[in-house]
């Protein structure tokens, strides 16, 4: 028993901190690494959803239910495809600006990402997140914290996405606080943000629109992907399960 106690108190003390500084001393290398390539992508996938927005919303008939059930399905796959692509282009550019990894074109990004897998694991998650908040506020807020790495982890670790959910967890959980403060308040903050943007019924308001959505969010959802892919390097790095030691050459 005595032995027990003793080597949970010698985890506790082995366990490493989060290195916050470092992981946002690379964010501000990734983003001086390429500034223009990462606002030009998560500016013109945020303008492509608000003008699909703004399109459905003046132009279809709301009278027309197919009609307007087409056009909220083509918004929300436009947005579920712009943020996968997004986030695994940000994984890709972390990857070549920190860890030592190829830079690659946009073109090769769109081509390589494990389209399937990245849209299941946010579908996946989506739905974990809804049935949470349905239930209660704070199991939504957990799964939202949970989950927050599950992109970088597929990415990254080329995982499926149970195995995905898993690990996003795992990870997590060891340094639940810290991923509240670096990914969950500031995704609420962002979508509080949005929520400010007026319905887009006229020219004024649908400038509005894009000034807030398309351009204002783009640029801070741009900066918490890349936290958040820097987060799962680092938390990949810092863990250290005992299959994990293992592994690791002698």
């Amino acid at each position: 028993m005595t032995f027990r106690v003793d080597r949970r108190r010698t985890r506790k003390k082995e366990k490493k901190r989060l290195p916050v500084r470092g992981l946002f001393a690379a964010v501000a290398r990734t983003a001086r690494y390429e500034p223009w390539r990462i606002l030009a992508v998560a500016i013109a996938i945020s303008l492509l959803t608000v003008l699909a927005d703004i399109a459905i919303t003046n132009l279809i008939d709301h009278t027309n239910a197919p009609a307007v059930a087409a056009g909220e399905l083509v918004s929300t796959a436009l947005e579920i495809l712009g943020s996968v692509f997004l986030s695994g282009f940000l994984c890709r550019i972390v990857g070549s600006a920190e860890h030592g990894l190829e830079r690659p074109s946009v073109r090769q990004v769109a081509r390589s990402l494990p389209w399937s897998r990245l849209i299941r694991g946010d579908l996946l998650v989506v739905l974990i997140i809804v049935v949470g908040l349905i239930l209660l506020v704070i199991p939504g807020l957990i799964a939202m914290t949970l989950l927050a790495i599950i992109g970088p982890v597929i990415e990254i670790e080329d995982k499926p996405v149970w195995q995905a959910v898993r690990r996003s967890a795992h990870l997590v959980r060891q340094r639940f606080w810290w991923v509240v403060l670096l990914a969950t308040l500031p995704l609420a903050v962002v979508s509080e943000i949005e929520s400010l943007a007026p319905e887009p019924h006229s020219v004024s308001t649908a400038l509005q629109t894009l000034a807030i959505r398309g351009f204002g969010t783009s640029v801070l959802d741009a900066l918490i992907s890349l936290v958040l892919v820097e987060l799962a390097y680092q938390l990949i790095a810092l863990d250290r399960t005992p299959a994990a030691v293992g592994q690791q050459p002698g």
